[in-house]
């Protein structure tokens, strides 16, 4: 049976994986990447529109899989003995919890302006000097964005590193 710290640890890596990877995907895949400058001819407003639907869908999934992410890290930190693989799971959590803090601090102004600005053309339209402002706006989400796909890489790698360190890969690998 499963220890408690190996289960964190599973655990840890299944929620980094869900969150690094869905924020890759999120970011150069689809709906993301359609309100992108110069790769669909998609009208401000809607590219604004497709950009409110991904990031209020991303947080509800990628929200909870980055603090499930920290607590697992931060458990299998508490739990393991290992001096090595303690620091890794801690730089892991740390990395995870940066994650949160970095997107309330400085992405969550970005991400409130562009909810505001598109309520606010649901009664007036655009202007072209306020459509160039949101192109600039999305660039700029898109940028901070790219920061939170190498933090969340961070635990990723402290998860699937511990994993490959820890004693039940081991004694599964003395078992073949």
């Amino acid at each position: 049976m499963p220890s408690p710290g190996h289960i964190a640890l599973v655990t840890g890596l299944v929620s980094t994986s869900y969150f690094a990877f869905g924020n890759i995907a999120n970011a150069y895949v689809g709906v993301m990447a359609a309100t992108a400058r110069g790769q669909t001819n998609i009208p401000v407003v809607d590219r604004l529109a497709l950009w409110n639907f991904a990031f209020h869908a991303g947080r509800r999934h990628l929200g909870g899989a980055g603090a499930v992410s920290t607590l697992a890290l931060a458990t299998s930190a508490y739990l393991t003995g290992p001096r090595p693989l303690r620091d890794v799971f801690g730089i892991g959590a740390i990395a995870a919890f940066s994650i949160a803090a970095f997107t309330l601090l400085i992405l969550m102004p970005v991400n409130n302006d562009l909810i505001a600005t598109l309520q606010a053309a649901s009664v007036k339209p655009m202007e072209p000097k306020e459509e160039k402002r949101v192109l600039d706006q999305l660039d700029k989400w898109r940028s901070l964005h790219r920061v939170r796909i190498v933090l969340g890489l961070v635990p990723w790698l402290a998860s699937a590193t511990a994993l490959l360190a820890s004693d039940a890969m081991i004694k599964c690998a003395d078992r073949l």
